[in-house]
């Protein structure tokens, strides 16, 4: 049965997420496994709740009515991937977003902050406040995930594809049939005022249970197939990365193995724009913020990464009560 925050008092929630084990983030698709440069340990990560609508198949949810993005739509599409030429000075440079659930207290505490964009693993925002750019997933080419996706895409400016392909418990797809189907689901949504992404790749490598290649290595796969502006192209890639299972590593080697996850992102990408939209060191909150600290000058700095978000707003990581705590603030600005 899923673990439900409102119900857990703070300090088994802090134990809970310091453990190896707690879990899944990813909104009602089972168990993710997590892996990085230092470790390949199955981990999961803490669970949402159905956004607004009772369940209608094996818990998965109606989407709610999509709110109206706030971003203007800038030439894009249409043609080879755009490079991004914004500036990579300052805090922020617009690129950072939260990732959020129904579980989530309210995103308005984040207003007047450095964030500009939020997600949530769906194709509809729920009751997010539309101050923010709301980015639409298609966690997958199955039901009840592209049952609304033609409605729930429209109007936005990007549009985020299958959610780690590369893990069986998650998209669970191989490059070829992942091919096919961001054709048929997400390359007729490119246009010159809308930017789509490749699949959002773990922070795997090697090969799953399945044989099928991980990371970027199945990243490069699908790009090599995936690279023609009449039939299939990727206006940005995108990938998720988790440190050593609780925290177990040294902050300065989760550092150094997400830097190392981000120029391997970069260098796959062949001059799309990167968006890491998933990551967290585990451990606790001083070790993270120690971790925040270190990559956040460098993400900012980075022309190739456009957009990045950290795992996630829910008390116990980026709030506490409902409100930005130290580590939130940190990321927030």
């Amino acid at each position: 049965m899923p673990l439900d925050y409102k119900i857990i008092s703070p300090f088994l929630l802090s134990f809970l997420l310091s453990s190896y084990t707690v879990a899944n983030p990813h909104p009602q698709w089972g168990n993710h496994h997590r892996h990085n440069a230092n470790s390949i340990a199955q981990t999961t990560t803490p669970p949402p709740i159905v956004i607004a609508q009772p369940a209608t198949t094996s818990g998965a949810s109606v989407n709610p009515a999509t709110l109206p993005s706030n971003a203007n739509p800038t030439t894009a599409g249409g043609s080879s991937p755009v490079i991004s030429n914004s500036p990579s000075t300052g805090t922020g440079n617009g690129k950072r977003g939260l990732a959020y659930n129904s579980s989530s207290p309210s995103l308005n505490v984040f207003s007047n902050t450095d964030i500009t964009w939020i997600h949530d693993w769906n194709s509809a925002p729920g009751d997010a406040p539309s101050q923010f750019m709301f980015v639409p997933t298609l966690w997958s080419d199955k039901s009840p995930h592209s049952d609304d996706w033609d409605q729930n895409a429209a109007g936005h400016q990007y549009l985020m594809s299958f959610n780690e392909p590369d893990i069986v418990a998650q998209a669970n797809m191989e490059v070829n049939y992942a091919v096919d189907q961001y054709k048929l689901l997400m390359f007729p949504k490119r246009s010159g005022t809308v930017k789509i992404g490749a699949p959002s790749v773990s922070g795997g490598s090697g090969t799953n249970e399945a044989g099928i290649p991980m990371g970027t290595g199945w990243l490069s796969q699908f790009l090599s197939l995936c690279n023609d502006d009449n039939t299939c192209q990727a206006d940005f890639v995108s990938g998720h990365w988790y440190g050593c299972p609780g925290g177990s590593c040294s902050v300065q080697a989760d550092i150094k193995s997400f830097n190392g996850y981000v120029s391997d992102l970069v260098q796959t990408a062949q001059g799309r724009d990167v968006w890491i939209p998933e990551f967290q060191r585990y451990g606790d909150e001083a070790g993270q913020k120690q971790f925040l600290e270190s990559v956040l000058p460098t993400l900012d700095s980075n022309r190739a990464v456009t957009h990045y978000a950290y795992f996630m707003v829910t008390d116990g990581i980026l709030t506490t009560n409902g409100q930005p705590n130290d580590l939130g603030t940190t990321f927030a600005g």
